[in-house]
């Protein structure tokens, strides 16, 4: 594992109680408590009488896991009642990602590949990403649509990711005071909780997306700003369009298998997308869009069009057609299922 283990240890008591006196006007998902003795966080569970309360750095404060005993615990959530069904949890948080996601026939993901501080909420969306990034690579394999080197890719595309976002998981941390006793820079950074660019922005760079030589938007703040781009390895952005008298987003169409979005002019790219799906019995759909804000925010000409991959990303893209569009789009597929280097 590569990156800092064991960076503050917390605990986490469930308990029931009716907090709504201190609560019902601020409704909130999270509270914060800082003061001298403790520094922790109320968590919602249904916002009424079932809470958790996670104490930060308990070593900072001269705690040990032990001493958190049904007795201190109602001391230190300062309740005035007992509160039956207390389950105290123990758990130290780490900040480090698997150095390679693959071993053979082993593939880890999820907190196997990456364990996170929890300040950002953003574990679970990243080894969800993790899965629909390695599912649609194996099911290609064993249908043997793909070569066995796609599955390569997974850890080229997602272990940068996931190293990106542990750090800053363990910054948001750091910046709340999580690591000691101090009241010192306790307030959350500006970035925190306010991540758009780590999430949505995420590019992939891998032999299973072909380049296009375009350059990188410039994005001022890669954590907090999104910019919506079609360069391949970037998520397909979302954009409102009309089809058969109904709007649709982009994002409605792409996902469970390649997805083929070309613009108003594009007609022979989905001919020649329909004639590869048929012969390889690749999981393909196409959709031509007559929309001047589709072709402007995937960056394409009249007869333009991208190939859009199962999990979501934009893995080949075509400003405008070529003279052998069937030619350029079987080479294109063929790289990235990697069947052609």
């Amino acid at each position: 594992m590569l990156g800092p283990a064991n960076v503050y240890d917390s605990v986490n008591i469930l308990f029931n109680a009716d907090l709504t006196a201190w609560t019902a006007h601020r409704p909130a998902g999270l509270y914060f408590i800082e003061n001298d003795r403790i520094r922790g966080s109320f968590l919602t569970i249904n916002a009424r009488d079932r809470w958790g309360f996670l104490i930060s750095a308990m070593g900072a404060f001269g705690y040990t896991a032990e001493d958190i005993t049904p007795e201190r615990a109602i001391d230190v959530i300062r309740l005035a009642a007992g509160v039956p069904n207390l389950g105290i949890a123990p758990w130290t948080a780490s900040a480090h990602v698997a150095e390679q996601y693959r071993y053979g026939r082993i593939f880890l993901v999820g907190d196997a590949a990456h364990e996170m501080p929890p300040t950002g909420g953003l574990g679970m969306n990243t080894g969800v990403q993790d899965v629909h990034n390695l599912v649609w690579k194996l099911a290609a394999v064993l249908k043997g649509i793909a070569s066995p080197l796609l599955l390569d890719t997974y850890h080229d595309e997602r272990q940068p990711v996931a190293r990106a976002i542990t750090e800053q998981s363990l910054i948001n941390a750091t910046s709340m005071g999580r690591l000691e006793q101090t009241k010192k820079n306790v307030g959350a950074r500006p970035e925190y909780l306010n991540e758009q660019g780590l999430i949505f922005g995420a590019t992939y760079t891998s032999q299973a997306i072909v380049p296009d030589g375009t350059a990188a938007p410039y994005v001022a703040n890669s954590v907090t700003d999104y910019v919506p781009s079609a360069r391949p390895g970037g998520r397909a952005p979302h954009v409102f369009f009309q089809h058969k008298g109904k709007q649709l987003s982009t994002i409605d169409v792409v996902g469970q298998s390649f997805a083929l979005l070309a613009a108003a002019a594009g007609r022979p790219g989905v001919e020649a997308a329909n004639e590869l799906a048929r012969d390889y019995a690749l999981p393909l759909k196409t959709l031509s869009i007559d929309d001047s804000a589709f072709a402007s925010t995937y960056e394409l000409n009249a007869s333009g069009a991208v190939l859009v991959r199962p999990d979501g990303h934009v893995g080949w893209r075509s400003r405008s057609i070529t003279r052998d569009p069937s030619g350029t789009l079987r080479d294109a597929v063929s790289m990235i299922l990697r069947t052609r280097n």
